[in-house]
């Protein structure tokens, strides 16, 4: 079976981010690359502007379409052949994504990625992703099933007009009824370079907390995010001394993260973590519909290794959430 030379991603460009230098549009859609890094791709000849070679102080346009290109790697496949529906019409598809496959293709990793996937599911779609999930985070993704529907759906997320609810087991008996964060989200000056931290000089973050069961050692908590910073409501639940279960990056100092990133977590490490990855899990989202105008209200069920965290800490699974309330 033959394979192609490399995996193509396209990215539409919304009104919000037009003429940005196309090394800074990338750099702000794709995770854990920094800006040097986008350069770098780009000198290469791996990303391709309104059809054509670019450089990384090109303007992008509302309406453009970059495209970046991914190598083909021959890694293991995901044990997902197929990702759940969520909603699909002409122009929006919704799947579940599960907590342990990218969002897109990376350098490192293409077929354990959501649009790789798709691509293989359903037959001619390209897929235009419109936002993120963190690899462990599971829940609601969205694509844009054309250029148009894309740049409609990324203006919705760029302006905050898209309502979304996340929940989160955490360590420790949260029982606020509602609680808001409002702090900065930057750069923790920390060795882990990816990790983020509450910072005065980062970027201004808001989320709303409320307790949806509470027990001894672990409680499951709505997430409402106001802003969408990297790594924000982890963030923010950790600064509160609430780490979601699981979170490698975000318990105690990252020793787990570290571990794992050089293949050598124990089982002490998973004890101390409480689950295998973290326990988040985008629960639900609001859009308006690209072409009716409709508000489309998606829910995505919980995975079965959060329902069995649940379980494990003897957690009720509420009907609704805090958006439902």
């Amino acid at each position: 079976m033959t394979h192609p030379e490399f995996v193509e991603v396209p990215f539409a460009v919304p009104s919000g981010t037009g003429r940005l230098r196309l090394d800074v549009f990338l750099a702000g859609r794709l995770r854990g690359y920094s800006r040097s890094k986008v350069q770098s791709m780009i000198a290469s000849g791996r990303v391709r502007l309104r059809g054509l070679a670019s450089k990384p102080a090109m303007k992008v346009s509302k309406g453009d379409t970059v495209v970046i290109r991914f190598p083909w790697r021959p890694d293991p496949p995901s044990e997902h052949s197929r990702l759940e529906v969520l909603h699909e019409d002409d122009d929006v598809l919704a799947v579940n994504k599960p907590g342990d496959i990218l969002s897109h293709p990376t350098d490192k990793t293409v077929k354990a990625s959501a649009t790789w996937i798709l691509s293989r599911q359903v037959p001619g779609f390209k897929p235009y992703l419109v936002h993120r999930l963190d690899r462990e985070t599971s829940g609601i993704l969205l694509f844009g099933r054309n250029p148009r529907s894309a740049r409609i759906l990324s203006e919705q997320f760029e302006s905050r007009e898209v309502r979304k609810e996340y929940w989160a087991v955490v360590r420790g008996r949260f029982l606020s009824r509602r609680r808001t964060v409002d702090r900065s989200v930057g750069a923790g000056g920390h060795e882990i370079r990816v990790r983020q931290a509450v910072s005065d000089s980062g970027q201004p973050a808001r989320t709303v907390f409320a307790s949806l069961s509470a027990g001894k050692e672990a409680s499951l908590v709505s997430a409402l995010p106001r802003t969408g910073r990297l790594h924000q409501i982890r963030v923010h639940l950790a600064w509160l001394g609430y780490p979601v279960v699981g979170d490698k990056l975000y318990t105690g100092e990252g020793e787990s993260y570290v571990r794992a990133w050089k293949g050598d977590l124990s089982d002490e490490d998973l004890a101390l973590l409480g689950a295998g990855r973290q326990m988040l899990h985008a629960r639900f989202l609001e859009i308006r519909h690209p072409s009716t105008k409709e508000l489309l209200r998606l829910e995505a069920p919980l995975p079965d290794d959060f329902k069995a965290c649940l379980e494990s800490y003897g957690l009720k699974t509420p009907k609704s959430g805090l958006v439902s309330r």
